[in-house]
């Protein structure tokens, strides 16, 4: 008797020992699986705010590269900044810093008590900015406050280069506020009502932490995950899940009648494997070719609008491989496809990286060359078409050689590219009527 009464308090312990371990182990899988999805849905979100910053600042790099690294005019800039924070709402506005010094600002009277700051000249704004020179490309700063305005805000920090050397610096400014609604939204519709998101400012010494955001208050045990986007890193913390007594009952039951019905010892429930690694889409995979990674028509199109109302003249011209169809017929695609991209990076290693290139289908490529007038277009093209016919194309253990046709074209204004590249085609067309191998212009 006393044996049974052992034995029946043994089985109950188990069971609640079970219970436990099958609710905490529940309650890990959901967390893992929902702390995924808000990190993902976050990093998404985030990156859509930076990357229109992202993309104001390297529109304005090209400019002043175009520009050979003189000064652009107040008129351009201004007009160029309107456009790029009407086209990207959480962009508030745009900082021009040659030599640290801002310059110019856009939209002028939020930022008109800027310049003149040398950011280049405090020690702790100085560490962020020797971050975006070391790194030679771009940086994103912050929460910082403004000596603009006093606002909390990211600096999207982008360095600048010449021929010279260092030129300065764009900055694209997003508020902490536009992040801070960003953030709330995304957890409140995951179920979160009480969060803490902390980062740091390369602003300062050291990886001090730093207020993003936070709402309600934290209780109980905390899971953390990470947002990153380029040199952004933030920590999230939430609270776990605790499901209450009421579901921890049920399952107690459960496990009784399991027990009790059909005398089986409790199966091992298999441990979730984990969430899949979050992939990032970036905004330029729909404008690359993906053979060849230079750009397509779309992202060729889309570089186009770009250059609107910032640069004037130039030409543009469309390569053709000549009898490309007897190389695919005679040794197949895949040979085809490596004699492609041999061709396009021998363009990016002979072409200006002024220039834009990109693939517009099958063996044609088009080359945009913004202030290049149409006789220096033409003997750059002849100078191309030369080496590439003395250039052999190793591709699969065979060597290829190659021959191209090119039809060139003017234009007076950026509105005008679209009828140049139209006058290409036709001078292309010229050209393979004439024998092939040569450059006609239109």
């Amino acid at each position: 008797m006393m044996l049974n009464k052992l034995f029946v308090f043994l089985f109950i312990i188990i069971l609640f020992l079970a219970t436990e371990f099958i609710v905490s182990s529940l309650d890990k899988v959901k967390d893992e699986k929902h702390l995924s999805n808000v990190v993902a849905d976050l990093n998404k979100a985030v990156k859509a705010i930076f990357n229109g910053a992202l993309i104001s600042s390297e529109v304005l790099k090209e400019m002043i590269e175009i520009s050979d690294g003189k000064a652009i005019t107040l008129k351009k800039f201004n007009l160029a900044a309107k456009q790029l924070t009407e086209g990207y709402s959480d962009v508030e506005s745009i900082i021009l810093l040659p030599n640290g010094v801002v310059s110019y600002v856009y939209p002028y009277d939020d930022n008109k008590n800027a310049i003149g700051h040398d950011i280049l000249s405090g020690e702790n704004i100085k560490l962020g900015c020797m971050e975006s020179i070391l790194k030679k490309d771009v940086s994103i700063i912050g929460p910082v406050k403004l000596v603009q305005n006093g606002k909390q805000a990211f600096i999207v920090r982008r360095t600048v280069r010449t021929d010279n050397g260092f030129w300065g610096f764009i900055s694209s400014i997003v508020y902490l506020e536009s992040i801070n609604d960003v953030v709330d939204n995304v957890l409140s519709k995951h179920g979160f009502d009480n969060y803490l998101v902390l980062g740091y400012n390369l602003g300062c010494k050291g990886e001090n932490e730093k207020l993003i955001s936070s709402k309600g208050r934290l209780e109980g045990s905390l899971i953390k995950g990470v947002v990153g986007f380029s040199n952004v890193k933030w920590e999230l913390s939430v609270s776990k899940v605790n499901s209450g007594v009421y579901f921890r009952t049920l399952v107690f039951l459960l496990l009784l009648a399991l027990f009790l019905l059909v005398l089986l010892p409790i199966r091992y429930f298999k441990k979730y494997q984990g969430s899949e690694k979050q992939k990032f889409i970036f905004e330029n995979e729909a404008h690359t070719d993906f053979l060849t990674g230079l750009l397509n028509r779309r992202g060729f199109e889309r570089k186009i609008k770009a250059f609107h109302s910032v640069v004037d003249y130039g030409s543009i011209a469309i390569f053709d491989i000549d009898f490309f169809k007897k190389i695919n017929d005679k040794y197949g695609h895949d040979v085809g496809d490596g004699v492609l991209v041999g061709f396009a990076n021998f363009c990016m290693e002979h072409v200006s990286d002024k220039y834009v290139l990109c693939r517009s289908g099958g063996e044609e490529f088009i080359l945009l060359m913004p202030i290049t007038k149409i006789e220096q277009a033409k003997e750059i093209c002849d100078q191309l078409r030369l080496m590439v016919s003395k250039e052999n194309f190793e591709v699969e253990g065979l060597s290829l050689e190659v021959k191209i046709s090119v039809g060139t074209a003017g234009y007076r204004d950026t509105n005008e590219i679209k009828s140049a590249l139209t006058l290409a085609d036709k001078a292309l067309y010229r050209a393979k009527q004439e024998g092939r191998d040569r450059v006609c212009v239109s």
